[in-house]
């Protein structure tokens, strides 16, 4: 395992260039499936056996249920870098996983492309492992190993049929969307119409839920209300999401970046860059200058985890990010490019500079604002 990616997440390995991580709430998944696995689902199911081997196949068949999940989320993440739509990280968390893709497809039939395979993989996925219990039988292999693999065929069908409901932003979700962009030539309201069909899909199961735990089904009433709630904010965020690439697309750097923003010296303590400027001013970060020129940047992510020790040793020079580990935009990029260099540089601010002149900052945060500012005023 790597040094930690996230506040919430931890990376694991690279494959074919694509990092994989997981979320701290995946382990809480990982654990319950394992346990219920073991200790209640394979003794109901197939009794007799020693309690040790319940455990060994339950820890098996939840390792190959996990990697299921993540070859699902990796044909994905092939298909969309074959057509150019980059993912370079799929995140493992509570409710499956995820590939972050950097921006939207650039066509409709890329989008089905994409969509489409990963479905296509956990059926492929779920013959293999029908087929293979099918051959622990051929050799008379103990059925508490057939009956592991006959489970993974199933959740594998479970998990492509659910991935194909119409509700954006499931698998079959974006090929309705994909559908209904390629009819109209509209991303943002093909992508609205798709969203609300993802919150209508939420809304069934969060009713579904409700009337499980009506009849006595607790865990799985409450399981399908939280799937429900997620679904229904991941649509919403998926709808806000392409609304603030299209406004972003259209917009230059230099035309809403911060101009003339307030700067640090490299020799100050980061004590004083704390109670002079963090504190004072409340931003997240600030360009260091050394003589005219831009050295580097100061964020809290650099000074939150030093003790007042440390703080008070150390100069911002020794803890600034420097400007060459790509912190660096010009004015004339599109504000969408520079959202995307801040995932790939993980910072939430750029120093803008105009032939090798600073001419000032631009933040996530300020992308957002002034691209819901624009939202709200054009009438999205």
């Amino acid at each position: 395992m790597a040094r930690p990616s996230g506040s919430r997440t931890f990376e694991l390995f690279k494959i074919a260039g694509v990092q994989v991580e997981i979320d701290y709430s995946w382990l809480i998944i990982f654990a319950l499936v394992f346990w219920s696995l073991s200790a209640s689902y394979f003794p109901v199911e197939y009794p007799g056996y020693p309690v040790i081997r319940y455990w060994v196949v339950g820890f098996v068949a939840t390792l190959l249920f996990f990697a299921s999940v993540l070859i699902h989320e990796l044909s994905h993440a092939s298909m969309a870098n074959r057509l150019g739509a980059n993912i370079d990280r799929i995140t493992l968390f509570v409710f499956g996983g995820v590939a972050h893709m950097s921006g939207e497809p650039r066509s409709a039939n890329d989008e089905i492309r994409i969509a489409a395979v990963g479905p296509l993989s956990s059926m492929v996925l779920a013959s293999g492992f029908w087929l293979a219990s099918k051959g622990f039988a051929v050799m008379s292999a103990p059925p508490l190993w057939m009956a592991a693999f006959r489970y993974l065929a199933f959740i594998n069908l479970a998990l492509a049929l659910f991935n194909l409901l119409p509700g954006f932003p499931l698998d079959g979700g974006r090929l309705l969307r994909a559908v209904l962009w390629k009819r109209s030539g509209d991303l943002q309201r093909a992508t609205a119409r798709a969203a609300d069909w993802g919150s209508g899909i939420a809304w069934g199961l969060i009713s579904l839920g409700a009337i499980e735990i009506f009849v006595g089904a607790l865990i799985g009433g409450l399981w399908l209300i939280f799937i429900g709630l997620f679904l229904r904010a991941a649509a919403a965020s998926g709808y806000q999401g392409t609304v603030m690439e299209q406004v972003l697309q259209r917009l230059r750097v230099g035309d809403i970046m911060t101009r003339e923003p307030i700067t640090l010296t490299p020799d100050l303590s980061v004590s004083d860059a704390v109670e002079q400027y963090f504190l004072r001013f409340g931003h997240g970060g600030f360009p260091v200058v050394a003589e005219g020129g831009v050295v580097g940047l100061l964020s809290l992510s650099q000074v939150r985890d030093l003790t007042p020790a440390q703080r008070a040793q150390k100069s911002v020079s020794e803890v600034m990010r420097p400007l060459t580990d790509g912190l660096a935009i010009d004015p004339q990029a599109s504000a969408l490019e520079a959202l995307h260099k801040m995932s790939e540089v993980d910072s939430g601010r750029l120093v803008v500079i105009d032939r090798d002149k600073f001419v000032g900052l631009i933040t996530r945060g300020g992308l957002a604002r002034f691209a819901q500012m624009k939202s709200l005023l054009e009438g999205r």
